[in-house]
C-alpha cells in the first residue's frame, strides 16, 4: 500500500495520491450543454417530420392509401421554378444559418463547475461556494446576515452587521473560503450597518 501511495505521489509530482485522479487519460471539467444542442435539437425534429413525409409517400406508392405524393410534388415544382430576385434572400438566409450552425457547434461549453485548489478531481459549484461565503461571514461575532454571489472574476459579499463587527475578520473568512478555489481570485465585501448606510 505503501508503495502503491509513493508511485502515485511520484507520478502527480509529489502530490498527494488523494488530490489527484488516478485514471491515465485527461480529466475534464464539469460542463454545460454544447452550444448546438438546442439547434441539434431542433434540426433532429425537422428531419423526423421529413421522415415521417417521405414514409407516408411510400405507403402511398405502395396503394394503401389514395393521394398525391408531397416530396415528389415539392421536387417537381423546384425543378420547374425559375430563379428569382426573392430568391436572394433565402439564400442569404441558409448561408446565416449555415454559418451560426458552425459557430454554435465549434463554441465551447461553459463551465459549470469550480475545481478546488491543489485538487485535480474535485470540482464545486459557484452557488456553492456562496453559501459557504455567506455561512462563514454570518460566523463571525456581529454580523446579522450575508449574501453572496459568485461570478468568473470575483465574489461579491454583502454584509448586514452590527458597528462592532470586526470587519478584517470577515475579509478573512471570505478570503479563506474563495482561497479554496481555483476561481474566481478575489472578493469584494461590502458592509451595511443598522445604523448608518455604512459601506467599505
Amino acid at each position: 500500500m505503501t508503495s502503491r501511495t509513493d508511485s502515485l505521489s511520484t507520478e502527480t509530482g509529489n502530490r498527494p495520491a488523494g488530490t489527484s485522479d488516478t485514471a491515465s487519460r485527461k480529466v475534464f471539467a464539469p460542463s454545460g450543454r454544447p452550444g448546438a444542442a438546442i439547434l441539434g435539437a431542433v434540426i433532429g425534429i425537422a428531419l423526423l417530420v421529413l421522415c415521417g413525409v417521405a414514409v407516408r409517400d411510400l405507403v402511398l406508392e405502395a396503394g394503401w392509401i389514395d393521394g398525391d405524393p408531397w416530396l415528389g410534388h415539392a421536387a417537381h415544382w423546384s425543378s420547374e421554378t425559375a430563379w428569382t430576385s426573392w430568391m436572394w434572400a433565402a439564400a442569404i438566409a441558409c448561408i446565416v444559418i449555415g454559418l451560426a450552425l458552425l459557430v454554435a457547434s465549434m463554441k465551447p461549453r461553459r463551465a459549470t463547475h469550480l475545481r478546488l485548489t491543489d485538487h485535480d478531481v474535485l470540482w464545486t459549484r459557484r452557488v456553492d461556494v456562496a453559501r459557504r461565503c455567506s455561512a462563514a461571514a454570518q460566523a463571525v461575532a456581529g454580523v446579522d446576515h450575508a449574501t453572496t454571489v459568485v461570478t468568473r472574476r470575483k465574489a461579491k459579499c454583502t454584509v448586514i452587521a452590527r458597528d462592532s463587527v470586526d470587519r478584517d475578520r470577515v475579509h478573512t473568512v471570505v478570503d479563506e473560503v474563495i482561497g479554496d478555489v481555483e476561481s474566481p481570485n478575489r472578493a469584494v465585501v461590502r458592509f451595511s450597518t443598522r445604523n448608518a448606510g455604512d459601506r467599505r
